[in-house]
């Protein structure tokens, strides 16, 4: 009996400590993440130090502040995180400086006393509980019982809705998970461990879609705000664990690591991507560089080492050193990205299977056009970085509208083609105003080859819209000089009117309308602030200087139009390519839309059954609406209705059958 009970304590004494070796584990991980990805901001600590009253309070913190959004006390507990982080840290100069933990600890208390609540629950439940959880972890062992004890309270304001999904879910495990490992709760460590596994899914609901982008709140894209979290924060956990009895299946870790590869690197140029990707969040300063992953890509190799290559790869480029090559469309969420060497292009268009954009929380107040075909062009990333506060809202880049265009109506013709390559999209379009009385349609095609973007405009109907029809072609931040028509031309600050307009030549591209063109050309210096847009940010002035070139359309003369955007480094190839185009236009009016180009590769659209010349003894007939991409001896066609249907072609007197898929993703079919 005594060497039983003797057994019973040892047995039970080793999964004690084995549970308590994996909380460590769990813990200094975490620590050792926040040391990797966290810059020590040594001289803004230095500030904090010096102006913290002996109440614990910054006076420059709004401790009032209602904002649901941006909620500025929240502000106080960052700021001891990033003290916590300096005195933690074994490479910073003040590494357990006594200073600076008693005044991590005055900070502290006075939070701990007052406890603010927001009025939006994220805050309470996500928000405030990780700032808690990271200055916890960051001063483990050197706060007294009580203080400790009240601070996991703090923490514990967390919810564990086993419900939520997405980027929710995962923010309030990942929070029981480290609340459980702070606390020796091994049953919540497990149930939240659970939990993530169980969201790591492909998934037409919110979350991964099967194309790898990412939906939150209904069929949003939210791929660098929901799903940034969702996935930052399942990598790090999947790191946390590794090696460890409650590491992750392989299998998940292989999903977040394609959402990686497959997704998020094809939607943004390097670290820089557009409105279109993260819906409201677009609106907050900074945002438009939320694709940079540099920071967790090492954690992610050390995951999956059998992607290295690819990792390190995408490394490089995000730092600056190459760039994607090809054509992505996101079926699921009505996205197209195309990479060049020189440039992208990033189109975001609407169908009625995805959502307008949102506005709540007091946040994208101007952005309700946003997702109505608006397209971008990147090169060095300074385009639209924090520009949007002193973007013209009423006229987007890529967007055919009005002066008073409020909403988009969204219609089931929406879709692209691709050879993975280069590729095409289609978009059934119509615009009204608040209401609803003032309507614009037309058929907007976008044709993505080599280095440019052939873009036409068809039958364009304005139904009692009063003033002009136009399309901004760009919005951008100016840079550098803008030449028109001829070389030497350049033009300066001005709201310029400009008649039988040939071709612009402004930072590395070129602008060329298909026909000579009436634009309105505006090189302004422009200001702002951010609060016009999102009124939980800052009233600060912004200033910018705005390339801005917008082309009038007169639908009562001629019901269809048309521009490219084409990879032009000087004036001279402007001039060149405009003279002599790489593009012919086959067709541009309510039935078809089609382009060739000079080696012969073909990009059409039907929105009815018709038939196509492509050449004098050379045609194609479509019996059924479709996109279609012939291409060295290849016929590759998608259905932008999401039906699913059987489509037959007759190439040049040969029949060829295809089924679309109704999810619209392309097939192919060899046709030499």
């Amino acid at each position: 009996m005594k060497y039983r009970i003797i057994f019973i304590i040892i047995f039970h004494s080793f999964f004690l400590f084995r549970a308590q070796a994996q909380t460590d584990t769990l813990l200094n991980r975490y620590r050792e993440y926040l040391f990797r990805t966290s810059p020590l901001q040594t001289e803004s600590v230095k500030t904090w130090i010096a102006t913290l009253n002996p109440a614990g309070q910054w006076p420059d913190i709004d401790y009032k502040d209602k904002e649901p959004a941006g909620w500025k006390p929240s502000q106080h507990l960052l700021r001891i995180r990033e003290i916590a982080l300096v005195w933690a840290n074994p490479q910073s100069p003040d590494y357990h400086n006594g200073h600076l933990l008693n005044k991590i600890t005055i900070a502290l208390d006075h939070w701990l006393a007052k406890r603010y609540q927001s009025s939006n629950w994220w805050h309470n439940e996500i928000g405030i509980p990780r700032l808690m959880r990271d200055i916890l972890i960051l001063v483990r062992g050197n706060l007294d019982a009580e203080r400790m004890k009240q601070a996991l309270e703090v923490m514990a304001q967390l919810r564990v809705h086993d419900d939520y999904l997405g980027g929710n879910l995962v923010w309030c495990a990942d929070l029981g998970l480290h609340y459980g490992a702070l606390t020796g709760d091994e049953k919540l460590i497990n149930h939240c461990r659970e939990l993530i596994i169980r969201e790591i899914k492909i998934t037409t609901g919110e979350g991964i879609q099967p194309d790898y982008s990412f939906h939150q709140h209904g069929k949003r894209l939210q791929m660098y705000q929901y799903g940034k979290a969702y996935l930052w924060e399942s990598l790090r956990v999947a790191w946390q664990l590794r090696e460890t009895p409650l590491a992750f299946p392989a299998e998940k870790v292989t999903i977040l690591t394609d959402m990686v590869l497959k997704g998020w690197q094809w939607m943004a140029r390097g670290i820089y991507t557009v409105p279109g990707t993260m819906d409201r969040s677009a609106s907050r300063k900074g945002e438009l560089k939320s694709a940079d992953l540099r920071p967790l890509l090492p954690f992610i190799i050390a995951l999956q080492p059998a992607k290295a290559n690819e990792l390190k790869t995408m490394e490089a480029i995000q730092n600056g050193k190459g760039a994607l090559n090809g054509f992505r469309y996101y079926p699921y969420s009505d996205f197209a990205a195309f990479h060049r060497p020189g440039f992208s292009f990033f189109l975001k268009t609407i169908s009625d299977r995805t959502l307008v954009t949102e506005s709540i929380n007091h946040e994208n107040l101007k952005g309700k056009l946003l997702n109505s075909g608006d397209a971008y062009l990147i090169r060095n990333g300074k385009e639209y970085t924090d520009l949007l506060p002193v973007w013209d809202w009423t006229a987007l880049p890529g967007v055919t509208t009005f002066k008073d265009a409020y909403q988009v109506n969204r219609l089931p013709f929406v879709g692209s083609v691709s050879d993975k390559t280069d590729g095409c999209s289609a978009m059934d379009y119509q615009l009204k105003d608040k209401t609803g009385k003032q309507v614009l349609s037309a058929r907007k095609f976008w044709a993505c080859y080599q280095d440019a973007v052939v873009c036409l405009i068809a039958d364009i109907k304005a139904g009692n819209i009063p003033g002009n029809i136009y399309t901004a072609l760009d919005q951008c931040r100016w840079q550098g000089d803008v030449t028109v028509n001829k070389v030497g031309n350049v033009l300066d600050t001005g709201v310029h009117q400009l008649e039988h307009v040939t071709w612009i030549q402004h930072a590395g591209f070129a602008y060329i309308p298909l026909q000579p063109a009436s634009f309105e050309l505006r090189l302004q210096e422009v200001s702002g602030s951010w609060t016009t847009i999102n009124a939980s940010e800052t009233t600060e002035p912004v200033a910018g200087k705005m390339f801005t070139p917008v082309m009038l359309h007169h639908p009562e003369q001629n019901s269809a139009a048309g521009y490219v955007l084409a990879r032009c480094e000087t004036p001279r190839q402007a001039k060149k390519l405009a003279g002599k185009p790489s593009w012919k236009i086959l067709q541009n009016d309510k039935n078809c839309q089609a382009v060739q180009f000079k080696d012969g590769a073909m990009m059409a659209v039907f929105y009815t059954p018709a038939k196509l010349q492509t050449g004098k003894q050379q045609s194609i007939q479509a019996d059924q609406p479709c996109l279609v991409l012939l291409k060295n001896g290849k016929l590759y066609a998608s259905d932008p209705s999401h039906k699913g249907l059987q489509a037959n072609f007759i190439l040049n007197n040969k029949t060829v059958s295809m089924t679309l898929p109704a999810d619209g993703t392309t097939v192919a079919e060899t046709i030499k």
